[in-house]
């Protein structure tokens, strides 16, 4: 799995609402993803936060 943010992102945060250890809202106020070490169990959560960005900036390919 990895995980893109766009440019379209406005750092609200949601995503890191959902999973604080795979998104976080960096220092200039747009989200970052690790996608390392991801397993199938987060797959779920990673989906919700996907379907939850009020700007549709995250991006996922499996």
């Amino acid at each position: 799995m990895k995980i893109t943010i766009g440019e379209a992102c406005t750092g609200f945060g949601v995503c890191e609402g959902i999973r604080p250890d795979i998104f976080e809202v960096n220092d200039q106020g747009f989200a970052e993803a690790t996608d390392e070490g991801l397993a199938d169990a987060d797959r779920e959560d990673v989906e919700y936060a996907v379907s939850q960005c009020p700007t549709q900036a995250i991006r996922v390919e499996y």
